[in-house]
């Protein structure tokens, strides 16, 4: 006799404007959680491109430096040959070294423009769209 009595009282409940109100909080949620994820991607995008431009600086000044202090082993020592070899294997080492950073940095950027524009904006565009029209079926407005 109650199960009966809760059945009589929950058919006489609307619960149409609840689980509209439970759609929406939901698609929102999903675009916030798709918006986070956008960010999240930037940031660490960010954060790889300046440790590729750290890399590409610690080079440039590194190069620099031992250039330096080979000039000044050299002006104090006249024609030595250690001097000259240590100077002929850094420059082979640093002509070796920029392409190869120059490319990472290259490819990089390449790679997150790619996975941006290929994969994950359209990525999460239909993610939303599916769940819309999924919500839209399951609950209509």
């Amino acid at each position: 006799m109650i199960a009966e009595q809760v059945k009589a009282k929950a058919a006489g409940v609307d619960f149409t404007g609840m689980a509209k109100v439970w759609k929406e909080t939901y698609l929102s949620g999903l675009e916030a959680s798709l918006r986070w994820q956008e960010e999240n991607e930037h940031a660490a995008k960010s954060i790889i491109k300046q440790g590729l431009a750290r890399s590409q600086q610690w080079l440039n000044f590194s190069k620099d430096c031992s250039e330096k202090s080979l000039d000044q082993i050299q002006g104090q020592q006249n024609d030595n040959p250690f001097v000259t070899l240590t100077r002929q294997l850094t420059q082979a080492s640093y002509v070796v070294a920029e392409p190869v950073v120059k490319t990472g940095v290259d490819l990089c950027e390449t790679t997150f423009t790619t996975y941006e524009t290929a994969l994950a904006t359209p990525s999460r565009k239909y993610v939303l769209e599916i769940n819309k029209r999924v919500m839209d079926t399951v609950i209509p407005s």
